[in-house]
């Protein structure tokens, strides 16, 4: 028996349309990419240029931002190893002429003219026509089209509709170009963000002289610029550092990037955890502004267990006894370093007793937001320490990690 459902309910079929949606969708989807595939893009664009004017070969280029020179993005009729490739140079090359002076050329019969030396004499073109490609920046490439015998030759008629009409084609090739530019800049931003290569802080657990330390980090889909950082000293003592800086991206990587190498060259068992975060900020505000500042968590370690921190902006850290005593929070500092010329900041001193532990959760962790927009919270962050206190330090700062991903429903951290 076959169940049709409620009466007068047709059953459902499947339909032709139905059967082709998953091929059209992928179709679709090949080119929903963080950086479309410029070549694809320039392949597209010439097919449709060569049908359109009833040329036999053509091609399509634009300047490598590499080598500044004129690259070979797509081609019909020339050979497939040259796309890609810049062309070689030439002083008189006709693209070249066309690109620097911005003027279309048509090109019948015999090339006599002597500013320019074509490329392909013995091929029998009959016709050929390069025009710029105009972009919002200014000239982006250059289209070269071309007709063999006996084709009916370009002419000035011809040349002037096409280039009213290559007003799309080149934009949708810029942004095709500036796609890929911004991938290659993107990813090169990713590395650099994570700084796992230029810190003695790296992601897990590791071990120096008295002390076992670990560092668990989720990017975001932001880059944050967020940073750890650890001075060693021949006394066996350690200066170490937490830092974010407000905003995201480019701006966030570099500010970062310049208060690390501060603290780096400040970083010396003399100097108190407040006098570096004095320092920090005054160079910050004085050479970045106002406007690129960052919560810094700074702290003097010495081999005997002491440990003197200052909190500059910065969500307070936890003191997590392994006795089973009270988590304390870490609240002592000051205002956020470069946000104020002049700036007065706090330190406290503790004394650590082995097991015990001190945890520095980011503003990622705490500001993780569930389905009720509350935030996870410092509080929540102390029930998980003393709950986990006397688990490897690693793990620790996993679960914390974890449970903030959890309550926010997201794999991926939110925010900068």
């Amino acid at each position: 028996m076959q169940d049709h459902g409620p009466a007068g309910a047709a059953a459902p079929r499947v339909g032709a349309a139905d059967l082709n949606l998953a091929t059209d969708l992928a179709a679709a989807c090949a080119w929903i990419a963080p950086a479309p595939d410029v070549r694809a893009v320039a392949g597209q664009l010439l097919e449709r240029l060569v049908a359109e004017t009833g040329a036999t070969r053509g091609s399509l280029m634009a300047v490598n931002p590499a080598t500044g020179r004129l690259a070979i993005l797509a081609a019909i009729g020339l050979r497939d190893e040259l796309i890609g490739e810049d062309a070689p140079p030439r002083p008189r090359s006709i693209s070249e002429w066309v690109f620097r002076n911005r003027r279309g050329l048509v090109l019948n019969g015999d090339v006599r003219d002597q500013r320019f030396e074509a490329s392909a004499v013995a091929d029998h073109i009959e016709s050929a026509l390069c025009l710029p490609l105009a972009g919002g920046a200014g000239t982006i490439g250059v289209l070269n089209l071309a007709r063999l015998s006996p084709a009916p030759m370009f002419g000035d008629a011809e040349m002037a509709a096409l280039e009213q009409a290559l007003g799309p084609a080149a934009a949708s090739l810029e942004r095709a170009l500036r796609a890929r530019i911004a991938d290659r800049a993107w990813r090169r931003l990713e590395a650099v963000s994570s700084g796992s290569g230029s810190t003695l802080v790296p992601p897990g657990g590791f071990e120096v002289r008295h002390y076992e330390m670990a560092l668990c980090h989720r990017p975001s889909a932001f880059l944050s610029g967020d940073r750890c950082e650890r001075v060693p000293h021949p006394d066996g003592s350690h200066s170490l550092l937490l830092l974010d800086p407000v905003g995201d991206g480019a701006v966030a990587v570099a500010t970062a990037a310049f208060v690390q190498g501060l603290f780096v060259a400040l970083a010396s068992p003399e100097r108190s955890a407040a006098g570096m975060a004095a320092r920090v900020n005054a160079e910050l505000h004085t050479r970045l502004g106002a406007e690129r500042f960052a919560a810094l968590w700074i702290a003097q370690l010495e081999k005997n267990g002491e440990l003197s921190y200052c909190a500059a902006g910065h969500a307070p850290a936890l003191w997590v006894p392994r006795d089973g005593g009270e988590v304390t929070r870490l609240d002592r500092g000051g205002p956020p370093a470069g946000a104020l010329a002049q700036a007065g900041y706090e330190e406290e001193r503790l004394r650590l007793v082995p097991g015990d532990v001190v945890l520095v959760a980011s503003d990622g962790v705490l500001d993780a937001r569930g389905n009720t927009d509350q935030p996870f919270g410092l509080d929540r962050v102390a029930e998980l320490a003393a709950e986990l206190r006397r688990n490897p330090l690693d793990r620790l700062v996993e679960a914390v990690a974890d449970a903030a991903r959890a309550f926010s429903g997201r794999e991926v951290p939110a925010g900068p």
